[in-house]
């Protein structure tokens, strides 16, 4: 045995590389024990090379096994540590730190004999099998040491039993920690998926949605049954760890290939959910490598993988088939009020979300083409908070995530597609084509976690599911919003897209960029992290990017170049619109003093809100304002005369007025226009708006298509209507309040030039 024991470290020492997550509390005292998952040599040799390294030595007697075997054996050890609680003193503890240690850690198919030879399991390897596991995945091993346990605490939680029970209290606590640990790593055991498919066709909802479809059409049960299958097969991803796991090195290569560098955010507040939650990730969409990259991030951060809900416009021969071994769940665009589809679809996400998987799908729904958050799509939400509601089981935490990049792979295409062009299908031929763009550097990539949304606690049960939904969708994007990592990319757009010459001095350029990021790194509403470094290199960056130019000293945007970099530009809008209408109010407004200007801004807060998901309800806004004119002071931006405000005269003062002023001209033009009187529909108010800002935009060089999106107007309005300022009768949006004060302000605020565009645009009825 002793032979065996000097083997295991010797494959130790050759084969294995570790990642170790929570090295901190590698600590060491006479006090401090460590209990493994397992009993295995390795495993043991691995923590004592690791407290080694740290300079620290580890007694044979400190180390503890919760192993199945080991049961009596750990029971007796801790109760005799228990007993020692007596002779130390008051303020002394023991802690036991529980230590996890996994090799391949991928999810295990029951039936793949290979992968049971080698990979990470819930069953117990034999000898050979644990070999396999350190020769072959050794280099992919996973070393995670969690927080202690007080045996005082616990002792002192049931102050009057004796020691053997509160030990076996204890054995029981590392036991429930081990197996939750275990799942939020390698995920739960697989089902075999025609397994899979048959216990979802027998549940009684799916028989019954069968037996409905089958009775309103004229289609014989056995045909309607085949259709079920069929649409199954298509919905359900065929999850292959031996695919993910010869992705993973793959994805590293090209990361670094294409990326210069990742920046993950956040990744701590996954990892404390995950043992205790199943975990939904709503990232917000803006590439199709997002769902790579947010896969690869938490696979390489010692994380269960999601099952990634993706329309099913990406299942093209041979794609089709590896993303599905990736973990994708094709779903069709839009359901269309197929039943036996939607109760197919709301099964399977359950049973998964029953087995413990983590689940991804896009809250927005699709990509966003402009840089902003999309409104939330809230169909698959609302069939997991239904989920929640109707079982018990794991509570469910909704993790939203930012995801950025200095250059998209798509930025050209998304400048075809907002011009007009017609979108191309997705194909294994167009990804290979695709491929051949990334033989230069697209900048950084940033990937950003949020504070989750911890369903039982965000869940009214005042109002209604459909409330609840709606709720918990802006929640999720408010909070991707203050996730956000601003990269350099967006801070160069959002200068020089606000000069209509598009060109900056060099020296000024710098000036202004190092300006703007210490003015978004104080805002109330700070963003998670922000780019670092020199100005300089950010343009020189962007130059060999194609994003600008640099011409004998200065920064020049062309105009292919402009249209691509208001897509950056806008991913900050939720930054940079409240300090830039502020500076604009008090530009415009006579006299402006500081306790009038957030009266002015006040009733243009909940327009604001929903288009641009910021965090403040209406009781913390004043506060907000407040520290956003401070900061405004601070920069030099805003200055006091005596007892009234008056903006300065530096570049980036002019910077936030003009990204911020077509915001407000968009709802000016919206009131303008129903206030003309004639009877109008919601859609024909947001044709005609688009039309009027479109033409307005054109003429003026705002370089910004999402003034004129549906989706912006559209929220726009239905936030009138959730305001009470509108209603609709008769299919007829009526307005309920008089404008004629609001509009008379808006002149003495907006650019005449502007204003009078828009009534020269108005065409009569």
């Amino acid at each position: 045995m002793r032979g065996f024991y000097w083997l295991s470290q010797l494959i130790v020492k050759l084969f294995v590389r570790s990642d170790v997550q929570g090295a901190d509390y590698l600590a060491p005292s006479p006090n401090t024990l460590y209990v493994l998952e397992t009993s295995r040599y390795s495993h043991r040799f691995l923590v004592i090379e690791q407290l080694r390294k740290a300079g620290n030595t580890l007694p044979e007697q400190k180390m503890l096994s919760a192993a199945h075997d080991q049961q009596e054996s750990l029971r007796g050890r801790l109760e005799s540590q228990v007993e020692r609680l007596e002779f130390l003193a008051d303020d002394e503890d023991i802690h036991i730190i529980p230590v996890s240690i996994y090799h391949g850690r991928m999810p295990q198919r029951e039936t793949s004999l290979l992968n049971l030879l080698y990979a990470e399991t819930w069953d117990k390897a034999g000898i050979i099998g644990r070999m396999m596991q350190l020769l072959i995945n050794g280099r992919q091993t996973l070393i995670q040491i969690d927080p202690p346990l007080s045996l005082k605490q616990l002792k002192q939680e049931s102050p009057h039993q004796p020691a053997g029970v509160v030990a076996h209290k204890a054995a029981r606590v590392f036991h429930a920690h081990f197996h939750r640990r275990r799942q939020a790593i390698i995920g739960p055991d697989l089902s075999h998926r025609r397994t899979l498919i048959k216990l979802i066709l027998n549940a009684p909802e799916v028989k019954q949605a069968i037996q409905a479809e089958a009775s309103h059409t004229s289609h014989s049960l056995a045909s309607i049954k085949k259709q079920a299958v069929t649409n199954l097969e298509g919905i359900a991803a065929n999850f292959s760890p031996t695919t993910a796991r010869l992705l993973a090195p793959l994805l590293g290569f090209f990361w670094h290939k294409v990326y210069r560098k990742m920046h993950i955010a956040g990744i701590e507040k996954v990892q404390a959910c995950a043992p205790d939650h199943q975990l939904v990730y709503l990232p917000c969409h803006r590439s199709h490598m997002d769902y790579v990259m947010l896969s690869w991030s938490l696979y390489q951060h010692g994380l269960m993988i999601p099952h990634v809900a993706a329309g099913d416009n990406l299942n093209a021969p041979i794609l089709g088939s590896i993303l599905k071994r990736g973990g994708a769940i094709f779903m069709r665009r839009r359901f269309n009020n197929d039943q036996l589809y939607t109760q197919l679809f709301k099964s399977y996400l359950s049973y998964m979300a029953s087995r413990g998987h983590s689940l991804e799908y896009f809250i927005e729904g699709g990509r966003s083409r402009t840089g902003r958050l999309l409104p939330a799509k809230t169909g698959l939400l609302s069939m997991t908070l239904e989920d929640h509601l109707s079982k018990r089981g794991k509570p469910v935490a909704l993790v939203p995530v930012w995801i950025s990049y200095d250059k998209l792979v798509e930025s050209k295409s998304y400048q075809q597609e907002l011009q007009g062009k017609q979108k191309r299908g997705e194909s294994f031929w167009g990804l290979l084509k695709t491929l051949k763009m990334f033989n230069t550097r697209f900048g950084d990539a940033s990937l950003s976690f949020g504070e989750p949304v911890l369903l039982q606690d965000a869940y009214r049960k005042t109002q209604d599911l459909k409330t609840n939904t709606h709720f918990i969708g802006n929640e999720v994007l408010s909070r991707i919003n203050k996730a956000a990592w601003v990269n350099e990319t967006a801070l160069i757009a959002t200068i020089l897209l606000a000069n209509p010459k598009r060109s900056f001095g060099i020296e000024s350029m710098v000036e202004q960029l190092t300006l703007l990021s210490v003015l978004i790194k104080r805002l109330p509403n700070a963003p998670a992290g922000i780019a670092k470094g020199d100005p300089n290199d950010w343009l020189y960056n962007a130059a060999q990017r194609k994003q600008l130019s640099l011409e004998d000293g200065e920064v020049v945007l062309y105009e292919e170049q402009a249209q691509e970099m208001a897509f950056y530009r806008n991913q900050l809008h939720h930054l940079t619109l409240l300090p830039g209408l502020y500076l604009l109010l008090a530009s415009r407004y006579p006299k402006p003093l500081p306790q009038t200007l957030p009266r002015l801004l006040t009733p243009l807060y909940p327009y604001l809100k929903a288009e641009l998901c910021l965090p403040w309800c209406s009781e913390e806004l004043s506060p907000a304002i407040k520290k956003i004119r401070i900061n405004l002071e601070k920069r030099g931006l805003l200055i006091r005369q005596t007892k009234y405000l008056e903006v300065s005269d530096q570049s980036l003062a002019y910077v936030l007025m003009q990204t911020a002023e077509p915001v407000l001209l968009r709802y000016y033009l919206v009131f303008r226009l129903l206030a003309t009187g004639h009877p109008l529909t919601k859609q024909g108010v947001i044709e005609e708006s688009q039309r009027i800002a479109a033409s307005l935009h054109r003429q003026f060089g705002f370089h910004s298509p999402e003034y004129s999106d549906k989706n912006v107007l559209s929220v726009f309005v239905d936030t009138l209507l959730e305001q009470h300022v509108l209603a609709e009768e008769s299919q007829r949006l009526i307005s309920l309040i008089n404008n004629d004060a609001l509009l008379k302000r808006a002149h003495q605020i907006l650019n005449p030039q502007h204003t009078a565009w828009i009534e020269h645009a108005l065409t009569p009825r």
